[in-house]
């Protein structure tokens, strides 16, 4: 179901000392990104529907990218309970959309204490591809990832937590 948005990221596609914070006021979060971030919109079709999905993406060093996007999924689809299936289901569509596979296990995480939430490793070839932090806040699910190859996670693993730990909710 959220495997499109996934997809989708390499199309429209730092260290953290040269972090600077970003923040999306209508997405109501901040994070430190490593570079000016990008504005991209699209919709993308669900088994729920249509979803609009907004991507912010920041170009890093060695060929990666830092993104955060969300979507907000509509009322009348979301029932109280499906938050753990949700977050499954947007973890597996992006292991699918990278025709990759999942690194270790995926974990259980929370945001601000209260908003449940995964984080993920996903390898390609035996090599990390992406890292990345999904959280579902009320009916909006955040992606919170880190794009790269082999190299770069284990040269700047660092960096990528640092980015994963710097994501906030603002008012």
């Amino acid at each position: 179901m959220i495997g499109p948005i996934c997809l989708a990221l390499p199309l429209v596609l730092g260290a953290a000392q040269d972090a600077k914070p970003f923040t999306s006021p209508e997405g109501r979060f901040s994070v430190m990104m490593p570079s000016e971030p990008t504005k991209k919109e699209q919709q993308v079709k669900t088994a729920t529907g249509e979803l609009k999905v907004t991507l912010w993406i920041a170009e890093g060093k060695a060929d990666s990218y830092f993104v955060v996007s969300y979507s907000d999924f509509p009322a009348k689809g979301f029932k109280k309970g499906d938050e753990d299936k949700r977050l499954d289901q947007a973890c597996k569509g992006a292991v699918d959309s990278a025709r990759g596979k999942l690194r270790g296990e995926e974990k259980a995480i929370k945001l601000d204490g209260k908003h449940p939430g995964r984080e993920i490793a996903i390898e390609k070839d035996g090599e990390i591809i992406a890292r990345m932090r999904v959280y579902l806040v009320d009916q909006r699910l955040y992606q919170v990832m880190v794009l790269g190859n082999g190299p770069f996670f284990a040269t700047k693993d660092q960096d990528v937590g640092a980015f994963l730990d710097s994501f906030r909710l603002v008012k």
